[in-house]
């Protein structure tokens, strides 16, 4: 009985180490939390930093908050651009496997920004897992095939999606990207930048379900998976003597 009390205990501190470690670093990762609520530009151009946790830089970037992730396309959106906003000609063939609402980062090279956070509380030499999901798509204001890639960075480590080929009016399906990130410092700014061809409207860059998770135990956790463990060395020895 005494054997199964300490498989358990060491057991359970196995599983709040592995809690600990999926600790979740980045802030509203779904865009669920938009002080405006509507469809819409944030940013330092227009509606200001709207989406919690999230900044849009440079007055030239076209970055867009859309609520309804799963409602029928095209979307409207309210830009600086007038009252009757932008469009997307269609929304991916498959379904937000975030759900619910995304971003649209504009690949235009005079019109794009990074979308970033910044993430605190790193261990230097730890090893984090970003994922995050996204598709290519297309403003309604232009016609023809683009292109369109994510430039992604934590810190001073930078990655790139895929290139995607998007024909005139389309959007691709949405995909599930992973990369690993080394921090080399506590704090380390996450970004995501839009790069799409050709120059001029209409190349886009969806983005949902962002999430950053690693790290170690906490000490609290190291320290029931020590005792934990101590206690079934001690069993297993006292076992092993009264058989002797």
């Amino acid at each position: 009985m005494k054997m199964l009390s300490v498989a358990v205990l060491a057991a359970s501190a196995l599983a709040l180490g592995t809690t600990a470690r999926a600790a979740e670093f980045v802030v509203n990762g779904h865009f669920d939390v938009d002080s405006l609520g509507t469809a819409h530009e944030f940013g330092e151009s227009h509606d200001g930093q709207t989406v919690q946790g999230w900044f849009s830089h440079g007055t030239n970037a076209f970055n867009l908050y859309f609520p309804e992730g799963t409602a029928e396309g095209p979307t409207d959106a309210d830009t600086r651009f007038g009252e009757h906003g932008q469009f997307l000609h269609t929304l991916p063939p498959n379904a937000d496997p975030d759900g619910g609402p995304f971003v649209a980062l504009d690949g235009d090279e005079s019109s794009n920004g990074a979308l970033t956070q910044l993430i605190h509380n790193l261990v230097i030499g730890k090893q984090y897992d970003l994922t995050f999901y996204w598709a290519a798509a297309q403003y309604a204001d232009r016609d023809g095939a683009t292109t369109e890639k994510l430039e992604v960075g934590l810190g001073g480590d930078t990655f790139f999606t895929n290139v995607v080929n998007n024909v005139s009016h389309g959007a691709t399906p949405w995909v599930a990207v992973h990369h690993t990130f080394t921090a080399t410092s506590s704090d380390e700014l996450l970004s995501f930048l839009s790069h799409g061809t050709p120059t001029g409207l209409p190349p886009v860059a969806l983005l949902d379900g962002v999430s950053l998770t690693g790290g170690v135990p906490e000490p609290a956790a190291w320290a029931l998976m020590l005792l934990g463990f101590g206690g079934l060395g001690a069993t297993l020895r006292r076992r092993r003597a009264l058989a002797a």
